[in-house]
């Protein structure tokens, strides 16, 4: 095993479809696995990279804000949203990036062709996918961010981190989930809704017909909240694009060759295949 995704848990995870299809393609003499593990293995995990044992790692929940704190070498992305879900070696130094928001925004424009830069945007969550999407939404040039996540202390510490001049933040209540009619997107970045019969609570009778609703969740394939508002003539996104998006990125940390559109739809071909 040279390279794998971290997490618990990870009996969802696509992530060893793509990258192992890509590997076979491009002739790469390597093979990603899951690993499921404590977060006391942290730190061995990075001793691994250290030691060229493993060659590079993705992170998934719960673990993007300890590793985080377990790198002393940060790219860019990863310093602004305080998460990493791509640990890769450059300069014989084990560096952490956060690719998660390149990943989202690139699906959304692909998928939904929306572009996020002057909108207004619901994000649910404020855990570390919801801080590497946010961080993104700001680069890309967002109007406006509502936060709302169950415990609301949270919201408020995603707001200080990202609090610039340009940005408007507002947070909303878990418990009182009512967007506006300017709401363009609204973002699921928890884990919610992954298992049977959880649904957020959104009440949409103030939204407008062009609202979109995403969720990161690509497994299941399409969450309760998801065909609550497809039910209703929202079109929905579910996080199957992201997840690809995002690991080409990791793939180029890795391995210096930049996927094309061809390698990206043939992967999420594959995925699709496996629902």
């Amino acid at each position: 095993m040279n390279l794998c995704v971290i997490g618990k848990p990870l009996k969802h995870s696509f992530s060893p479809v793509i990258h192992n299809y890509w590997l076979r393609k491009y002739s790469k003499p390597h093979i990603y696995e899951k690993k499921e593990i404590e977060s006391s293995f942290l730190p061995d995990i990075i001793s691994q990279m250290k030691n060229k044992k493993l060659i590079g790692v993705n992170v998934t929940i719960p673990y993007k804000r300890n590793v985080y704190n377990l790198l002393k070498n940060l790219d860019i992305n990863a310093k602004k949203s305080k998460a990493v879900n791509t640990i890769y070696l450059k300069d014989e130094k084990v560096f952490g990036q956060n690719t998660d928001g390149v990943g989202y925004c690139q699906a959304l424009k692909q998928e939904m062709n929306f572009d996020v830069m002057n909108k207004n945007i619901l994000v649910l969550g404020s855990g570390g996918a919801s801080f590497g999407i946010v961080s993104e939404l700001i680069n890309r040039g967002v109007s406006k961010i509502i936060v709302s996540n169950r415990t609301l202390k949270r919201s408020y510490e995603l707001i200080k981190n990202f609090k610039n001049k340009i940005t408007k933040f507002e947070v909303m209540k878990w418990e009182e989930l009512t967007p506006s009619s300017n709401t363009d997107l609204i973002i699921n970045t928890t884990s919610f809704g992954m298992k049977k019969n959880q649904e957020i609570q959104v009440n949409i009778q103030n939204l407008k017909n062009s609202t979109i609703y995403s969720d990161i969740i690509y497994n299941p394939k399409k969450t309760l909240t998801m065909k609550k508002f497809e039910d209703k003539g929202f079109l929905t996104q579910n996080g199957l694009g992201m997840l690809v998006n995002q690991a080409a990125e990791a793939f180029r940390l890795w391995f210096n060759i930049n996927l094309t559109k061809q390698d990206i739809n043939e992967a999420k071909d594959l995925c699709e295949e496996t629902y």
